[in-house]
C-alpha cells in the first residue's frame, strides 16, 4: 500500500503531469484572451512544458507566471505583429475561398494557398518558444525565428500541420481545449529543443 500512495509511483507521476497539462492549458487560454498577451502566455506555456511536463521540475504554476512576467514586454509587442500578419493572411484566405466558390477556376489556387499557409503557421511556432529560451528584442526575435523556420523547413511544415489539425480537433470537440495547448507545446518541444540545442551550449535543457 505504501508503494501505491508513494508520490514517486509511476502512476501518480503520470497523473500529476496530466493534471499539470490541463492546468497549464487553462492558464494559457485565460492569459491569451486579451490577444496582445498571446506571446508571453505562449512563451510561458512552452518553457513550463519543457521543464515540467517533459522534464522533472515541479512548481509548474509559479514557473508559468514567472516566465509570463519576464517575457511580457517583448512578447506583447511581438504578439501585435504576429496578429497583424495573421489577420492579413486570413483575409486573403477568405478572398480566395469566395473566388473559388464563385468560379471553379480559382479552386486550384485556393487549395494551393491553403497548403502554403502551413509555412507562416509553422514559422509562427518558433517565435515565442525562442523568446522563452533566449533574450532578445522584438526585431531580433522575429528575424531569428524566420531564419530558423527556413533552415528547418520540414519541422516548420510539421508544426504548421499540427496546429491545423489541433484547430480542426478543437472545432469538432471543443472540450479538447483542456489539453490541446499543453499537448501542442510538448509536441513542438520535441522538434524545437533539438533545433535550439546548438545555440544554447552547455546551458541547453535536455528533458529527455
Amino acid at each position: 500500500m505504501r508503494g501505491i500512495f508513494n508520490p514517486e509511483n509511476g502512476f501518480w507521476r503520470v497523473t500529476g503531469k496530466i493534471v499539470d497539462a490541463a492546468l497549464l492549458s487553462l492558464f494559457w487560454i485565460v492569459c491569451s484572451l486579451p490577444v496582445f498577451t498571446l506571446g508571453p502566455a505562449t512563451a510561458a506555456l512552452y518553457k513550463t512544458s519543457v521543464k515540467c511536463l517533459r522534464g522533472d521540475e515541479t512548481k509548474s504554476w509559479s514557473m508559468f507566471f514567472l516566465t509570463f512576467k519576464e517575457n511580457f514586454k517583448v512578447g506583447a509587442l511581438t504578439s501585435l505583429i504576429v496578429a497583424a500578419i495573421a489577420v492579413a493572411l486570413v483575409y486573403l484566405h477568405s478572398l480566395a475561398y469566395n473566388a473559388a466558390a464563385q468560379d471553379t477556376s480559382w479552386t486550384v489556387f485556393y487549395y494551393c494557398y491553403t497548403f502554403l499557409l502551413l509555412l507562416p503557421l509553422g514559422a509562427a511556432c518558433y517565435v515565442f518558444p525562442v523568446l522563452s529560451r533566449f533574450e532578445m528584442g522584438v526585431g531580433a526575435l522575429v528575424t531569428n525565428s524566420l531564419k530558423l523556420a527556413i533552415a528547418h523547413l520540414p519541422s516548420t511544415i510539421a508544426m504548421g500541420a499540427w496546429l491545423w489539425l489541433m484547430q480542426m480537433l478543437f472545432l469538432r470537440w471543443p472540450v479538447t481545449f483542456l489539453f490541446l495547448p499543453g499537448l501542442t507545446a510538448v509536441f513542438q518541444s520535441l522538434l524545437l529543443e533539438r533545433i535550439f540545442a546548438p545555440y544554447m551550449g552547455s546551458d541547453a535543457d535536455d528533458p529527455e
